[in-house]
């Protein structure tokens, strides 16, 4: 039987997620703060490692870090809002509105900003080439600046999706605008007080003395070496401060809504388009994706020796998020490691569809597809198995190989095939179960 999320949540021990981290768990050692929430309700939270190591002060679920990219998903809330408080029509002119925005042969709306087909090239990349780099403190005011000069977009707005950082500082600018109020203050207003994230900020303020702060480090052959700066007060691609305990509010914010956006998760989860295509897996500040078949939405974060990491199954009201603060951990691998251990037993039932033997007659050659160590893998003979990663329904890579499963009309496995470098397409037909 397939058991429910409820059912897993109770089989699964705080010593099984421990060993996930238990690399962390030493002094002196940057680490990660991790949050699971399911069917409604925050069912873990622990930091594994040091916060700060001049004072050795330890990571805890209220430690506030910042959480680079997943902070978009916050600005893009703030523009569905001023969609619905009237302010704000998302496929006007933004030009009108903001006279640094140059005249480009296409109009670019707030619309194409959520979902990055504005064509604006990145503002990260532009302080690089224009020799200003991401040390020196860079106003608002001074990008705005950057984005004046810039006279040719990466493509005609709406016609292609390519990911920009300057999209979301513009987010920014447009909810001052238009409000009145800054991004940190329109955001309080109406997510953060209602939602009850008390310790969540868009951080403007490069001098403002932030309580529980966590350093972020370098990898170096030393050690690990200082890397947090402490000079961006350019918010809306990056910038939020949070806590694991504040976010895991947020992510349960898409089962009971509390914050003042109506139709809070539809709205947010609503994917882009392009001229080119029907749909994006890019929604508001949000990827949609899938992962061994199981539909995703999440983004992950980057940023000055931050790393951070959200995913969130819909169809199994399970939240994992994971905050870290050394450049060379990767945060996505601990989350996924998380939801393997929590929906292990949909995935066993989801691989025990494909494993059997499957044969062609013609090369007198025989494959079994085989379910263990949570993962599928695809073995001949005395050969090394392959390992299967999932690519979209009923298709899986092994290296260079490219594997498509057949079902019949009842909807049962029945063969697969093989597409590889200068082989073409091979079948394989089903021979057990």
């Amino acid at each position: 039987m397939l058991l429910t999320p409820a059912l897993l949540a109770q089989e699964i021990s705080t010593e099984q997620i421990d060993e996930i981290f238990e690399e962390f768990d030493q002094p002196q050692t940057p680490g990660c703060a991790v949050g699971i929430n399911q069917n409604g309700e925050t069912i873990f939270k622990k930091g594994y490692g040091t916060a700060n190591l001049d004072y050795g002060i330890p990571i805890t679920p209220d430690s506030r870090f910042m959480i680079a990219s997943i902070s978009k998903q916050f600005a893009a809330a703030a523009l569905l809002m001023l969609e619905q408080e009237g302010n704000l029509d998302l496929d006007e002119d933004l030009r009108s509105h903001i006279p640094e925005i140059s005249q480009f042969d296409h109009p670019i709306t707030a619309r194409q900003l959520i979902h990055h087909t504005s064509g604006i090239r990145d503002i990260y990349n532009l302080l690089i080439i224009a020799d200003i780099g991401l040390d020196n403190t860079t106003t608002s005011q001074q990008a705005l600046e950057l984005l004046s000069h810039q006279q040719k977009l990466n493509f005609d707005p709406g016609t292609q999706h390519l990911y920009s950082n300057m999209a979301y500082f513009l987010i920014s600018v447009i909810v001052e605008k238009f409000s009145g109020l800054s991004l940190r203050e329109y955001s309080h207003k109406h997510f953060f007080e209602p939602i009850g994230m008390d310790a969540t900020h868009w951080h403007d303020d490069t001098e403002e003395i932030v309580s529980g702060r966590v350093i972020s480090y370098l990898s170096t052959n030393d050690g690990p070496g200082m890397f947090y700066r402490g000079n961006m007060d350019r918010v809306g691609a990056r910038g939020l401060f949070t806590t694991i305990s504040d976010f895991a509010k947020w992510d349960l914010n898409f089962n009971e809504n509390r914050s003042n956006l109506e139709n809070f998760t539809s709205k947010m989860i609503q994917p882009g388009y392009t001229t080119e295509t029907d749909s994006i897996n890019y929604a508001s500040g949000l990827r949609l994706g899938k992962y061994k078949s199981l539909y995703t939405l999440g983004h992950g974060g980057n940023y000055m020796g931050f790393r951070s990491h959200y995913m969130r199954f819909p169809g199994h009201d399970l939240g994992i998020f994971v905050f870290c603060n050394m450049s060379n951990i990767n945060p996505a691998d601990y989350t996924l490691e998380v939801a393997d251990l929590y929906l292990k037993d949909i995935f066993d039932e989801l691989f025990d569809e494909y494993t059997g033997t499957y044969r062609n007659n013609g090369l007198n050659s025989q494959f079994s597809v085989q379910a263990k160590e949570d993962n599928l893998y695809l073995k001949r003979a005395f050969e090394e198995p392959r390992e299967l990663s999932w690519s979209d329904d009923d298709r899986f890579t092994a290296g260079q190989w490219n594997l498509r499963f057949l079902r019949d009309d009842e909807g049962a496995i029945k063969a697969f095939t093989i597409e590889a470098p200068r082989t073409g397409t091979l079948t394989f037909t089903r021979q057990t179960n």
